[in-house]
């Protein structure tokens, strides 16, 4: 595993080629008993009209050193949470407050030098490399814009960056066409990192990728996590790729934020019906108890997040849903008593918990009859 030495260098395991200590300042650890919101949303809403908005009232928070999981079906609003809470676009209201500076009311200018500390690792690697630009190329075009070094150093502490996520030095001299899917994607995050950036997004880091690659990339962004203290928001709609890196998961349907909960929480005591339901299709690598589990079925098609049901948007596709309230409220989103932290948007969470609100029978199947 990659480690520190005790003048704070980063260098490599034994079996791996050793590197030259990065030039300058290296990959910061926060500082111990560092504590509170890194990021901080507060009913943020996004549209490209007003009266189109396709987030709405997007709250929470990660502290410095957690991994947030945004979690949902494509098309729920992820991937615009993760542009927002960076400025890539920028909302149409609420505020996002980066390191206690609320950067709604930033200009660009005023913006640049919060930019290093906040990166991006884009879904599809060949699309987010521009390949007309060399490896090199890439990786030193953020650093002129923060680094004031000479040419030279840019170029060790990129081949340094490069080692760090397990590519050869040789690679700055290649171009994005000539990699797998796998190595871009490994090149994406050594740019990301190269600035060294208290808060990473990683949009769908490995849903471009090869079933057989997707665990050496979440294993590469959970070993750099875990060295050097980052944040990570990590946009997903595999819950089962991305579980284990995981401290807290939030959940999202048509630009709402309808369930968040520790991770471990979530996974034993899902308490909205939509990840009930996410829950319920998620294989269970035991085929006998895989047999005999009830798999939950949604009807309908996924609405349009611009133009949402009335009451709970959910609610055209829910099994449990109820002839009052439903159709009318939107229900708030709130903490259940008893389970401290778990947040959940739905009127009947409780009397669901309880056994006393159940799916409906035809949207209850066993497995192996929905095959």
């Amino acid at each position: 595993m990659w480690r520190r030495d005790k003048t704070g260098t980063v260098v490599s395991p034994a079996d791996v080629v050793t590197q030259a200590p990065l030039s300058g300042d290296t990959l910061s650890v926060p500082a111990a008993g560092s504590s509170g919101p890194i990021i901080k949303a507060e009913k943020v809403a996004f549209g490209y009209t007003q009266d189109k908005l396709v987030l709405r009232d997007i709250s929470f928070e990660v502290s410095a050193g957690e991994v947030l999981m945004i979690l949902g079906s494509n098309g729920c609003g992820k991937s615009t949470t993760g542009r927002c809470i960076l400025k890539l676009i920028e909302p149409t209201s609420g505020k996002i407050i980066f390191q206690g500076n609320d950067i709604t009311k930033l200009s660009r200018k005023e913006m640049r030098p919060l930019r290093q500390k906040m990166q991006m690792v884009f879904q599809d690697p060949l699309a987010s490399l521009d390949p007309r630009q060399s490896v090199q190329s890439l990786m030193i075009e953020p650093l002129r814009v923060h680094d004031p070094r000479p040419q030279a150093e840019l170029i060790k502490r990129a081949a340094d960056m490069l080692e760090l996520v397990g590519m050869p030095r040789s690679a700055l001299a290649k171009y994005p066409h000539e990699f797998s899917g796998g190595q871009r994607q490994r090149i994406g995050i050594a740019r990301a990192m190269i600035l060294n950036p208290d808060l990473v997004i990683a949009d769908e880091p490995v849903s471009a990728l090869d079933v057989s690659v997707q665990a050496q990339v979440i294993n590469l962004l959970e070993r750099l996590q875990k060295e050097f203290g980052l944040t990570y928001v990590v946009i997903a709609h595999d819950l089962a790729v991305v579980r284990h890196i995981s401290d807290r998961v939030g959940v999202m349907y048509l630009g709402r934020l309808v369930e968040e909960a520790d991770a471990d929480e979530l996974y034993e005591t899902p308490l909205h019906p939509y990840t009930i339901a996410l829950m319920s299709a998620i294989p269970i690598p035991d085929p006998e108890v895989e047999d005999r589990r009830e798999r939950i079925l949604l009807r309908g098609d996924l609405p349009s997040p611009a133009n949402p049901p009335s009451g709970c948007r959910f609610h055209t596709r829910c099994p449990y849903r109820q002839p009052t309230l439903c159709d009318t409220e939107v229900p708030e989103l709130r903490v259940i008593e008893g389970h401290p932290g778990h947040r959940v948007s739905c009127h009947w969470a409780e009397s669901i918990l309880a056994g006393r609100v159940e799916p409906a029978d035809s949207l209850v199947v066993e497995a192996a009859v929905a095959e």
